[in-house]
């Protein structure tokens, strides 16, 4: 399969028993684990057709943080994307300190290739709109893209 088709189908919506949640801090944050992911690499791009390595580890303040590359393998060529993931060596949640801020990091690189990205995006912070601006005024001596194509398009090259 092309790359382009992989990349199509780990955009897909990720079917709504596969996604989990967990309540931080009085709001649902939904997410799938890792294994649910690893799933569905599996499925969309191929058992051999993906891979996931850490590129490093490192522990900063009290905070153990990791960065992982996950490779899609396409017929034609293959895309790499990085992601980091980090949790506290005291960590009280599930898990231990590597294996959550790994997961975090393999779930970041996964979702920048498309896989579960409308998990990431948040409905309670929407895209905020921009104003509307009205155009500068022209500074002295500065001419449009339109007066410029005016001026200079039928006027021949001159040599120097």
């Amino acid at each position: 399969m092309k790359l382009t088709e992989i990349l199509e189908r780990l955009r897909q919506p990720v079917p709504p028993e596969l996604i989990s949640y967990k309540v931080i801090k009085g709001k649902r944050i939904d997410f799938i684990s890792w294994v649910i992911l690893a799933d569905l690499l599996d499925e969309r791009a191929g058992i051999d057709g993906w891979s996931w390595k850490i590129k490093e580890v490192r522990q900063i303040g009290n905070r153990l943080t990791m960065v992982g590359c996950l490779t899609i393998y396409g017929e034609d060529r293959s895309l790499t994307m990085m992601a980091t993931g980090s949790e506290d060596l005291d960590c009280s949640s599930y898990g231990d300190p590597s294996s959550n801020a790994e997961a975090m990091s393999l779930r970041r690189s996964a979702s920048k290739m498309g896989l579960a990205r409308d998990l990431w995006k948040k409905e309670f912070c929407p895209t905020p709109k921009l104003p509307d601006l009205a155009p500068l005024p022209p500074i002295k001596g500065e001419i449009t893209r339109e007066e410029w194509l005016q001026r200079f398009r039928n006027e021949p090259t001159q040599k120097v």
